[in-house]
C-alpha cells in the first residue's frame, strides 16, 4: 500500500515535470515563430507567401488555445488580482507595438514627405494608430472575457445544481 502510494507521488511530480517542460517548450517555439513573422516582414521585406506558414500556425494555434480555454471554462487571463486587468494591459501594450511598428514603417518609406510637410501629420498618424489598435485589440480582449466569465458562470450554476440535487 505505502509503495503504491509513493509510486503514484512520483507519477503525479514526474507528469507535473513533464507538463511544465512542454509548457516551455511552447512558448519557446511561440516566441520563436512570432520572430521569424517579424523579422521576415519588417526587416527582410519578405512577402506573405515566404513567411505564411509561421503566420498561419501562429495565429492558428492562438486561436486554438483561446477556443480550447472558452469551451473548458478556464480562466484565459489567470487567476489572481492582475487578472482582471490584463486585457486592459494587454491592450495598451498591443496599441504601443503596433504604433511603434507602424511608425517606423512609415517614417521609412515616407521620410521625404514627412520632412516637406512637417512631422505634425506623422505624429497625427501615430496618435490615430494608437488609439485605433489600442480600442480595437481592447475591445476583441474584453469580448473573449466575457465570454470567458459567461462560460464560468455556467458551469458554476451547473456544479451548483448538482450538489444541490444530491
Amino acid at each position: 500500500m505505502k509503495k503504491q502510494n509513493i509510486q503514484n507521488i512520483n507519477d503525479e511530480r514526474v507528469s507535473a515535470q513533464r507538463h511544465k517542460v512542454y509548457n516551455e517548450a511552447w512558448v519557446i517555439l511561440m516566441t520563436a515563430l512570432l520572430a521569424s513573422i517579424l523579422i521576415q516582414q519588417f526587416l527582410l521585406n519578405a512577402s506573405f507567401e515566404q513567411y505564411a506558414a509561421e503566420a498561419i500556425c501562429f495565429f492558428g494555434v492562438s486561436i486554438y488555445i483561446v477556443i480550447r480555454y472558452l469551451v473548458l471554462g478556464l480562466n484565459v487571463y489567470g487567476e489572481g488580482k492582475m487578472a482582471k486587468s490584463i486585457p486592459f494591459i494587454n491592450g495598451i501594450v498591443a496599441g504601443i507595438v503596433v504604433t511603434a511598428i507602424n511608425g517606423v514603417l512609415n517614417y521609412t518609406q515616407y521620410a521625404d514627405r514627412y520632412k516637406e510637410d512637417g512631422l505634425g501629420y506623422f505624429f497625427a498618424v501615430l496618435a490615430i494608430t494608437f488609439i485605433s489598435a489600442t480600442i480595437g485589440s481592447f475591445s476583441v480582449l474584453f469580448a473573449i472575457s466575457y465570454i470567458n466569465k459567461k462560460k464560468q458562470d455556467k458551469i458554476k450554476k451547473l456544479l451548483d445544481e448538482e450538489e444541490n440535487a444530491q
